[in-house]
């Protein structure tokens, strides 16, 4: 059975792609032994395999600012003013990134969406405990003005809301 260069050629290709695939996944996955150490009394301790041990939060929080704003249009006649801070959680790994182009070079323009949300936010939004749809506001806007998804969760702290 002879085979033709083409069919050798796939069939080596398909051979380094499967190799690379394999060192790739080999690289990517924790080891799942569980390491053997002597002691001093000849007994072996063992550590704990990677996922007996707690997995450390690799994000970061990033205080965006403190704002104070006020709401006209919830109620006909009233102003209510809002005090509050925002912090994103954003992944370590671009965490300085994701302060350079929040607080410095787009610092304007994501205070700007975020006095927005608060100023137009509904009455509803705003009396609800975990302020959730402010939030996901806040989290869509930044990474909107930004260009790019930095922001996976927004915490409101400090939340004051005062009407006059």
């Amino acid at each position: 059975m002879k085979l033709n260069a083409k069919t050798l050629i796939i069939a080596g290709i398909v051979v380094v792609a499967m190799g690379l695939e394999a060192a790739i996944i080999y690289m990517v996955l924790p080891p799942q032994a569980v390491e053997a150490k002597p002691t001093e009394e000849g007994d072996v301790e063992k550590k704990p395999a990677p996922e007996e041990t707690p997995v450390v939060d690799d994000m970061s929080e990033v205080l965006i600012d403190s704002f104070n704003c006020t709401n006209n249009g919830i109620a006909p006649g009233s102003v209510v003013h809002l005090s509050f801070k925002v912090i994103c959680i954003v992944p370590a790994r671009q965490q300085l990134a994701f302060e350079e182009n929040a607080n410095r070079t787009h610092k304007t323009r994501v205070r700007q969406s975020i006095e927005r949300i608060a100023r137009s936010a509904t009455l509803e939004d705003l009396n609800d405990p975990s302020l959730s749809t402010i939030k996901r506001l806040i989290r869509e806007e930044t990474n909107k003005t930004l260009g790019r998804s930095f922001v996976s969760e927004v915490v409101v702290t400090d939340f004051r809301m005062m009407e006059q």
